[in-house]
């Protein structure tokens, strides 16, 4: 046997420099691409930083899609624009919105569709949310004004404890305006010095209903209503407001491997979505982007899928292919054209960081840095064929993907899942998109590589034939 040298230092720490974490999606970009995604990363964060809450970031496409020439269109109006890029915003909050480019088809021989949510977990302030201490022997045990909260999507709460929150949202006032409202608040936590949490049950240690009040500053009730403007407590019934995290997106490590912060489920996977279609030429079908709200809570109320939008859009589209065409569209050729669309939910999947793989299935799920996921999931009823096209897509056009299937473990939970429920008339669909650890939480992660890639990915699904 050779004679081995004494080491020089700890010999396991040669040997950890053997190891190295590649983040492909990044590492394949030649130089050019690497300066474009630095400038993508920017874009993102000042995306993000202008729009934590679903009606802001479809103000901020709507203007994004103005300056790229798109023009803006009303559900409820005759439009006499012959632009064949163009936008409605719904008209009912205005947080859903649907962008399309059309292609050198009609829409009658079917549609290529990107279904992104804009909305993100976070919590909901109540129709009357006001609590203040009324026990004077409690009063100074209290710090004022709060407010209560419920939760909007699926939040873990001891994650919310002790945590700096944005009330932000809108009031409607007498004349039926919108009034913006924003202010800073803080979720309490106990001092560690008195906190027995660890001794406890989860839900006796942190019951929601309690836990997640914000903390306002205010000493009374008036002082808060001047604050909003508001002529009484029931002003608050007319309002949409969230607390979402005060904490700002910032990007980690060499190369930008990865980009941290509250919101890329869903809205980083929107900014892919517009971005994709705004930059797709010579298009076949037409191309169509929903950004849709309410996603979290199960699609309901007319914003979300399981709203009217988008067949109120087919229905408009409909109208005015037979004014231009002076027949009118039988219902065989309806059903064609929902037989020749295809879908795809723009959507991030859930990716492990390092210290949760043991209760998901590690082996399917998708992972940070390899590029965007096409998912074939056994539980949401991909289609086969249309799995085989973009996988072709994927590889001629040479973008960093990866093929995963559901991250759910089978021993913690039932496999189900409600969200997206759009309903579209047996439309195939694939779950395609971003890749992203500590979903749900404050801080979620993504390479910023991978959401390149979803965007070239979403883009020549609308391109290729």
């Amino acid at each position: 046997m050779r004679k081995m040298g004494v080491p020089n230092g700890t010999f396991k720490d040669s040997l950890d420099l053997d190891y190295t974490r590649h983040f492909p999606s990044v590492e394949c970009l030649d130089s050019f691409e690497r300066n474009e995604l630095e400038k993508r990363i920017e874009k993102l964060i000042f995306f993000h930083s202008n729009a934590k809450l679903a009606y802001q970031a479809t103000n901020f496409v709507k203007n994004w899609l103005l300056n790229s020439g798109f023009d803006e269109k009303n559900l409820l109006e005759e439009s006499s624009s012959n632009n064949d890029k163009y936008f409605f915003l719904d008209p009912w909050q205005k947080s859903s919105l649907i962008a399309v480019k059309e292609g050198k088809r009609p829409i009658t021989d079917g549609f290529r569709l990107i279904i992104s949510h804009a909305d993100s977990p976070c919590l909901k302030i109540k129709p009357r949310p006001a609590r203040i201490e009324t026990d004077t022997r409690d009063l100074y045990n209290s710090l004022g004004i709060k407010l209560s909260t419920i939760p909007h999507g699926g939040i873990v709460v001891p994650y919310w404890i002790g945590q700096p929150v944005k009330v932000m949202g809108y009031s409607i006032d007498k004349n039926n305006l919108r009034k913006e409202i924003s202010f800073p608040g803080f979720i309490g936590v106990n001092s560690t010095h008195v906190d027995f949490s660890e001794y406890m049950q989860v839900n006796d240690a942190f019951p929601p209903e309690d836990s997640l009040e914000i903390i306002t500053g205010f000493s009374n009730l008036k002082n808060l209503l001047d604050k909003l403007k508001f002529d009484s407590v029931d002003d608050f019934s007319t309002t949409q407001l969230w607390a979402v995290p005060m904490n700002k997106m910032f990007s980690l490590g060499n190369s930008q491997n990865l980009l941290v912060g509250y919101g890329h489920d869903n809205r980083t996977s929107v900014f892919s979505s517009i971005d994709s279609l705004i930059s797709a030429e010579n298009s076949e079908y037409t191309s169509i982007v929903w950004v849709s709200d309410n996603e979290e809570i199960f699609d309901p109320t007319p914003v979300g899928t399981n709203g009217p939008f988008l067949e109120n859009f087919l229905a408009n589209a409909f109208e005015n292919y037979e004014k231009k065409e002076n027949r009118k569209i039988s219902e065989r050729e309806k059903q064609n054209m929902y037989i020749n669309s295809r879908i795809i939910i723009g959507d991030v999947t859930i990716a492990p960081y390092g210290h949760d793989d043991w209760a998901m299935d590690a082996k399917s799920s998708a992972k940070i840095g390899l590029g965007a996921h096409i998912e074939n999931g056994t539980i949401k009823g991909n289609d086969p064929y249309f799995m085989r096209s973009l996988m072709n897509i994927a590889s001629k056009e040479k973008i960093c993907h990866q093929l995963t299937g559901q991250f759910y473990n089978q021993n913690f939970m039932d496999l189900w899942y409600c969200g997206n429920d759009h309903n579209l008339k047996g439309i195939p669909e694939i779950w395609a998109g971003i890749p992203c650890a500590s979903c749900h939480s404050f801080v979620e992660v993504i390479c910023p590589g991978d959401e390149y890639a979803a965007s070239k990915l979403f883009r020549k699904f609308f391109e290729v034939k």
